[in-house]
């Protein structure tokens, strides 16, 4: 495995041959990535609709995991309908995103949002998609209807409600607990009965969002001008810097996290993160 201190990159191939051997966090590399975006954005992009495609011989999921980052930083919309295609269809999301389909998905999102909201409710009510890759999608859909109003407050109490009669699974899942802390987060106080039914139905297993930690999430989302406060807390916010992030995920664990990533992608196949 080679140092991504030792590595020249001067492609766009270079980094991503080097991003895939590298054992140490590659803030080298992703800074020139950043700051050559522009020069290969299109062909990254086009690269990620093929890897949706299930073209996963062709583009490794390294690969794809590096330029859902990127796009994430650079706020390109160009990723968000792709993106929303693969949290409604691949169940093995979480194979090639690891903690990132809960740590950065929804910055990601909240990110390349491109103003159509009825493709992240469609893949947050897909029965196809991994359900934690779901939660994601609905965390940044409620940062987003605070933050830039997409949708409307009555809109979005009435979708809530909608899916909590409709949306599978029927049973305890982590997208029944997102949905209860979003509900809050956006201050919803008048939905508190219905959080309570979710924990009342087994939906959410008990003690784990109960009325008490309700009314406190709803103190803090309405404890600044913004509404945002609650989300904060949860630390669902845009992804606008994608190299310290990678960085703080990976930690004092980084060069074990290098060699884990590397394992999953074949040798030769040269791309994922």
């Amino acid at each position: 495995m080679l140092g991504y201190d030792t590595v020249p990159v001067t492609t766009w191939d270079e980094a991503l041959n080097a991003l895939a051997d590298i054992e140490q966090p590659p803030r080298e590399i992703l800074t020139w990535a950043s700051a050559h975006w522009d020069d290969a954005s299109t062909r990254l992009i086009d690269r990620l609709g093929e890897f949706a495609a299930g073209r996963r011989d062709t583009v490794s999921g390294t690969e794809a995991f590096y330029i859902v980052h990127l796009c994430g930083e650079k706020g390109d919309g160009r990723a968000y309908p792709i993106l929303c295609r693969l949290i409604a269809e691949d169940r093995r999301i979480a194979d090639w995103l690891d903690d990132a389909v809960t740590e950065t998905l929804p910055g990601i999102l909240i990110r390349v949002f491109n103003g159509d909201a009825a493709l992240l409710r469609r893949a947050i009510e897909s029965a196809g998609g991994d359900e934690f890759a779901r939660a994601s999608a609905l965390a940044a859909l409620g940062y987003l209807v605070r933050a830039r109003a997409a949708m409307s407050e009555d809109g979005m109490r009435a979708y809530l409600r909608r899916i909590r009669r409709e949306m599978a699974p029927r049973r305890d899942s982590v997208i029944w607990m997102t949905w209860a802390s979003t509900v809050a987060s956006l201050g919803y106080k008048d939905m508190r009965s219905e959080v309570a039914a979710l924990e009342r139905d087994g939906y959410i297993p008990e003690g784990d969002f109960d009325r008490e930690q309700f009314d406190l999430r709803i103190e803090r989302a309405q404890s600044d001008a913004s509404g945002l406060a609650a989300f904060a807390f949860d630390l669902i916010a845009p992804l606008d810097d994608a190299t310290s992030t990678l960085l703080s995920l990976a930690g004092v664990e980084a060069a074990a996290a290098g060699r884990r990533l590397g394992a999953l992608v074949p040798k030769g196949e040269r791309g994922r993160f």
